[in-house]
């Protein structure tokens, strides 16, 4: 069976269109539209260059799909407007399903995640009514089946929470969470928020006591409207809100993101610890937009689990692939497990030279880009690496990667000012080999994915110090010549010269700018930043170097 998954976002309330196709219970491409269009999170777009692209990377055409299934289940005109968009672009519209938002983010986890039998926790802003819904869901002769355990609806949204005081800081909904959990290692917890939400462990329910810090959701229109009560939060805090056009930070601020993230992750994990001691289960599947706030993820790292999967596209973005695995296991299809997210585009040399003789580029053809990249890298050069399927989901994963060297004094610093032009304050993660990091740390979760910070060992800190936040963690990706080979090598080769197979790893984009795709894509931004040598594939171009 043929299954297109599409998220489309009609209105400006939604976002992160994306496309992923299943062949025969097979996920063979998922692409994210802001990849395509070059419109960061892609509000009120459509998919279709993400269709397009998966599509042509399957080579199949739209009339081979047996079924397009999207996210959206209690708005079933969603149905006609997606068939009206179809006949727009292709002409030709396969059957529509429509499943719920939660449980699309339910089976993304637990269907990519290769367990059999796990408690699957989501935790979002708001879809198809639902902010949280915690299920256990086992496979039993290839069906799938659901039990659902706990549901919350918008007044108790853990997402709207963080996202508040998000907008608060002075940041967008989305994509500006991330800076604030940034920020929450510089400052003390110095309010109590339990009044706005909590965990009350003796019903087991999370609660929200005073919603008002939240703005009136009935008249909200937009995820660029401020979703906060100024009122309400300044009387609560006595925190002066920071001016979005100056960004200029106090103590306080940083004072008031460590309260945010202290009580969202109170009340974040208690809410999971409580169903993991009620359901006795020992493994562990997490979806929605709000897992990705690692920091939070680091507590569960004490608990006495035998597996952790952080869906790597947890936000709605990965809401097309959830919703293909999910029909896929309604159709009792033999799914085959998700071995990587590396499901976008890749492209060979032949399109990259042209494009770059069209362009009157200079390059050269290394025979070894591993060996003469490490050797770059030992000198404190900072490298574009464009290599192979693009990765699905928000983390580069090194082939859609900006990397440095994480000995070298001031690094992030130089990444932070001259590269992606961001918040000096924010850190960078460390790619490791995943044989040297189990040397430092003893640990049978996979951290494959960017989903954990840990608290980095001194004497591994020590040796990478550039890839280390200022609160002594990071958030760290392994790497194995199974999940990356040519990353693998990399690693390998930098260690002959570092002493460690390690690297900084950060997505190769600019700020407030998707992750590049193309060969162009990545061009661009070499020549708009302080990116010193590029490699697409074996292909370098070199600037900057005395």
């Amino acid at each position: 069976m043929n299954i297109l998954g599409i998220h489309s976002s009609y209105t400006a309330l939604s976002h992160d269109p994306s496309a992923s196709l299943m062949v025969d219970g097979r996920v063979v491409a998922a692409i994210e539209e802001e990849r395509l269009n070059r419109i960061k999170t892609s509000s009120t777009f459509f998919p279709y260059n993400a269709i397009r692209e998966c599509l042509d990377i399957s080579g199949l055409s739209i009339e081979d799909i047996d079924v397009v299934v999207s996210d959206g289940s209690t708005y079933p005109i969603l149905k006609d407007k997606i068939k009206k968009s179809l006949l727009h672009l292709f002409g030709y519209s396969p059957k529509i399903e429509l499943v719920n938002h939660a449980y699309s983010h339910v089976a993304g986890a637990f269907l990519s995640s290769g367990y059999n039998d796990s408690l699957v926790v989501s935790v979002d802003g708001l879809g198809d009514k639902i902010s949280i819904i915690i299920t256990s869901v086992k496979i039993e002769n290839n069906e799938v089946k659901y039990k659902e355990l706990y549901r919350a609806d918008r007044t108790c949204s853990l997402g709207n929470f963080y996202t508040s005081f998000t907008n608060y800081l002075g940041f967008k909904s989305v994509e500006g969470e991330y800076k604030v959990m940034g920020m929450a290692a510089y400052g003390k917890n110095n309010h109590d928020l339990s009044n706005i939400i909590y965990f009350d462990n003796k019903e087991g329910l999370i609660k929200s006591n005073n919603p008002e810090a939240n703005i009136d959701l009935e008249n909200y229109s937009s995820i660029s409207d401020p979703s906060y009560n100024e009122n309400y939060i300044y009387g609560l805090t006595n925190v002066k809100r920071p001016l979005y056009s100056s960004k200029i930070f106090e103590q306080n601020h940083f004072d008031l993101a460590t309260s945010v993230q202290n009580q969202f992750s109170s009340t974040y994990i208690s809410l999971i610890r409580y169903w993991l001691n009620k359901t006795k289960q020992k493994y562990l599947c997490l979806s929605g937009g709000c897992v990705l706030n690692c920091l939070a993820n680091k507590e569960l790292l004490d608990d006495e689990l035998k597996g952790i999967y952080v869906m790597p596209a947890a936000s709605d973005r990965g809401l097309s692939l959830g919703s293909a695995l999910y029909l896929a296991g309604t159709e009792k299809e033999k799914i085959e497990p998700v071995e990587n997210m590396y499901l976008g585009r890749a492209f060979d040399n032949k399109n990259i030279i042209k494009l770059l003789n069209n362009c009157d580029i200079n390059y050269e053809i290394v025979n070894s880009p591993t060996k003469d990249c490490a050797r770059l890298l030992k000198k404190g050069l900072v490298i574009g690496w464009f290599q192979g399927r693009a990765e699905f989901g928000p983390r580069a994963l090194g082939h859609r990667s900006i990397l440095a060297n994480p000995q070298i004094k001031g690094m992030k610093d130089i990444l932070n000012s001259k590269i992606k032009f961001r918040e000096s304050y924010r850190p960078f993660a460390p790619a490791i080999l995943k044989e040297d990091f189990d040397e430092y740390y003893e640990s049978n979760i996979d951290f494959s994915y960017m989903t954990f910070t840990i608290d980095v060992p001194e004497n591994l800190a020590k040796i990478i110090p550039e890839a280390v936040h200022f609160d002594g963690t990071a958030r760290v990706q392994t790497v194995t010549k199974q999940s990356n080979s040519n990353f693998y090598d990399l690693l390998k080769e930098i260690k002959k010269d570092i002493g460690i197979g390690s690297v900084i790893n950060t997505s190769f984009n600019l700020a407030n700018e998707p992750i590049v795709d193309s060969p162009s894509d990545a061009i661009r931004t070499f020549f708009s930043s302080g990116i010193d040598v590029l490699y697409m594939n074996n292909i370098k171009l070199v600037k900057n170097i005395n």
